[in-house]
């Protein structure tokens, strides 16, 4: 009996440990992109093509380009995360951000939870 619980016990800490260690909240400080361009917009200046990447080429005569996911280009290593929830970044397309949020290594995503921006 005792051996059955201590083989169930290790088991589900085995199976819930990866689970939590999945997603954790962080700061990162990055530019605000989208997932075309991704990291051609570490500096200023980028946000119109940003905003246009984002919504498609149809509004500006190029229905063959495809809507673009938000992203933050991380400035450390230059890693991109696509932003889950975009709303949290809108009006800081191609701006210098500092965010809070949970990041899901597996899906190379982040959750914003807020987002300041930097000068």
């Amino acid at each position: 009996m005792r051996r059955s619980f201590v083989y169930i016990l290790l088991t589900v800490v085995g199976i819930i440990l990866p689970l939590a260690a999945e997603s954790k909240t962080v700061t990162i400080t990055g530019w605000v992109s989208d997932e075309a361009c991704g990291a051609s917009h570490m500096k200023p200046g980028g946000a119109d093509c940003v905003r246009k990447c984002m919504r498609g080429g149809a509004s500006i005569g190029h229905p063959e380009w495809k809507p673009q996911r938000m992203v933050v280009v991380a400035d450390r290593g230059k890693k991109i995360w696509i932003v889950e929830n975009a709303e949290a970044l809108t009006g800081k397309e191609g701006e210098h951000v500092r965010v809070v949020g949970e990041l899901k290594r597996k899906q190379k995503s982040l959750h914003v939870e807020e987002a300041a921006t930097l000068e």
